[in-house]
């Protein structure tokens, strides 16, 4: 997708949203070019892929949690529709996040956060440290304890960042 003096929609960064972007607006019939010296580049090389709605929850961001989780619930759907559209593995997995803590100010901040996700009505569990090794047992003997959240999933962000490429000149 070049920029053509005929295009309906010009998006300038190639990103992820940048893709995400040009991909649906293409799909909905709109000539579109995508601006960026490498799309697909930048941050979704180095990004972790994490998909944690509930694990990212911060203290005054709760206005954020409604449209944070409506995304997480859509997201199986479009990693599927972009994988059989593509037939790029995106990497993405239901796998939950274990968040750890290595010492006391650790401790203290996920059971702070912890009790900020059960007033939210929020699904996580507070596991001890022997608990989180059982998880992950190649975890250090010192872990302090833990928060598991089963809801959360991840992708693997460059896999992402092609298929989303391929979408774009295949849209």
């Amino acid at each position: 997708m070049s920029p053509t003096r005929t295009s309906d929609v010009l998006v300038v960064g190639g990103g992820i949203i940048g893709l995400v972007t040009a991909w649906r607006a293409a799909q909905r019939g709109l000539a579109t070019a995508v601006v960026d010296p490498e799309p697909g580049g930048g941050a979704a090389r180095v990004a972790a892929g994490m998909l944690a709605a509930v694990t990212e929850l911060h203290y005054g961001e709760e206005t954020l949690l409604g449209l944070n989780l409506a995304s997480a619930r859509r997201y199986p759907g479009f990693a599927a529709e972009l994988t059989e559209l593509t037939g790029h593995d995106l990497g993405y997995r239901a796998c939950g996040t274990l968040a750890v803590a290595l010492d006391a100010d650790d401790r203290a901040h996920l059971r702070e956060l912890h009790a900020l996700q059960q007033r939210s009505g929020l699904d996580s569990q507070w596991l001890s440290g022997r608990d989180c090794r059982r998880l992950e047992p190649m975890l250090a003997p010192g872990v302090r304890g833990g928060l598991r959240v089963d809801g959360d999933h991840q992708i693997d962000p460059r896999r992402l960042a092609a298929a989303l490429v391929t979408a774009c000149e295949r849209a």
